[in-house]
Formats: structure tokens, sequence, C-alpha cells
């Protein structure tokens, strides 16, 4: 019906685009204003946590568990960093620009062991080794073994006829 009049068509295309756009704006502020209440009403201080904003930085957000990290809202074309206060956990939940969770997921994570962290080098089990004692005896054998075999003559070959 609208297809004989282009005219037409490039309004709708228009008054489409500034829909899409004004709900965009109003499910972002949604989602923000949701976020600022719920993040207020599991801080014990008075003073009101700054959202995330996109940066190079990560800016970690508390959640009690991996219950509360699914329940945790993000707004539209934003990624969350979920940092778990109950266990070793994060979290990062990302979202399209409708605002619509494309992905979740979860990393565990454990301590470093200090000798890891520190310069000083793990000892070395040397009772795995040979010392340069018993190397040099077993050397010496070996010598003597090689030494004897070369001064041994050659046996003549028993099955070998003189033709002379």
């Amino acid at each position: 019906m609208y297809q004989n009049n282009p005219m037409l068509n490039q309004q709708m295309a228009q008054l489409e685009q500034e829909f899409l756009q004004k709900k965009q704006n109003l499910m972002q502020n949604f989602y923000s204003q949701n976020q600022q209440n719920n993040y207020q009403n599991t801080q014990p201080s008075a003073q009101p946590q700054p959202a995330p904003t996109p940066t190079q930085n990560v800016n970690w957000i508390q959640v009690n568990g991996l219950q509360g990290a699914k329940e945790h809202q993000v707004p539209a074309n934003a990624t969350h960093w979920l940092m778990d206060s109950t266990e070793d956990a994060f979290y990062v939940k990302s979202s399209d620009e409708f605002g619509v969770i494309k992905s979740f997921s979860g990393y565990r994570f454990s301590a470093i062991p200090q000798e890891e962290l520190s310069d000083t080098p793990k000892p070395v089990d040397m009772s795995q080794y040979v010392t340069r004692d018993d190397f040099n005896a077993l050397m010496e054998k070996l010598e003597r073994l090689t030494n004897a075999q070369e001064k041994q003559p050659a046996k003549a070959d028993k099955g070998a006829k003189s033709n002379g």
C-alpha cells in the first residue's frame, strides 16, 4: 500500500528510526535508574557509587553470589564486571542495544602460591641426580672396560679355510 508513495516510505522510515532511538533512550534510563536503586539498596554506606562507564579501566560491581549476578541489570550497550562477595569468582555480563543480555560468563580464581610470586627459585631435589664423584667413578670403569676390550686380540674366524 505504501509502495507507490516514496515520500510516505521515507517518512515511515524516519518515524521508525525516531521510535527506535526513543525506545533505546527510555530503556537506558530505566535500567540506569533501576541499577542505581538496586546498587544503593545493597550498599550499607549512604554514599551512592557511580554507575560504571565504558573506559579502559574496569569498574567492579559487588554482587552477592551467582544469584546476585544473574539478577543484576545491565543497561543497553553496556558490559558490567561483577565481583562476587561470597566466593572467589567474578562474572562478565553484556547487553545489546535493546538491553537484552547477549553474554553472561563466570570465572573462578584461586590464590597463586607465594613461592611462584617470590624471586627465590624452588629448591632442587638433589637426590634425583648423580654426584660428581659417582659420575667420575662410572667414567673410569667405562674407560677401563673400553681399553680392555681394545687390547684383546681379534679372534680368528673358526669357519674360515686357508687357500694356501
